[in-house]
């Protein structure tokens, strides 16, 4: 997964698509799309870490704002980092833990991707709130 669209033009056609000033803060985290093969987007959060103002999932290849959502700038955006999202799995440590994002029970929204964490044993997702899913497919139960 190698983006086309470097990571500061995603951030401001975030901005641009959300009509925000470039000097607002904005962070972004590239995923990988399960559902489209080599596709990948980046998740842009604008704003303070504490209190995010918006989101948008910007596509890696064409630069293009897919889906955005304003917020009320009252907390941050729910994403766990890497370290957390291993923690939640009981494994002493990961092979490999990527970001992902594939419509499933465990997440509607390319705005709330996934870890995906290979401990080594097995293959887990990690959503936003911590819960950790054995599979994406239709009928899987988050713990």
């Amino acid at each position: 997964m190698s983006p086309h669209v470097a990571e500061a033009e995603a951030i401001a056609r975030a901005r641009e698509r959300l009509e925000l000033s470039d000097r607002t803060p904005a962070r972004a985290a590239l995923v990988a799309r399960r559902d489209v093969p080599g596709g990948a987007y980046y998740l842009v959060v604008l704003g303070d870490p504490s209190a995010a103002i918006g989101l948008a999932a910007v596509d890696a290849s064409s630069g293009e704002a897919t889906q955005w959502a304003t917020l009320p700038g009252a907390g941050p955006h729910p994403l766990l980092d890497r370290d957390a999202a291993i923690e939640r799995t009981g494994a002493p440590s990961a092979r490999r833990a990527e970001l992902v994002w594939r419509s499933s029970p465990a997440s509607r929204s390319p705005l709330y991707p996934l870890w995906e964490i290979d401990t080594g044993e097995r293959v887990v997702f990690v959503d936003h709130a911590g819960r950790v899913w054995s599979s994406l497919e239709a009928g899987a139960r988050g713990g």
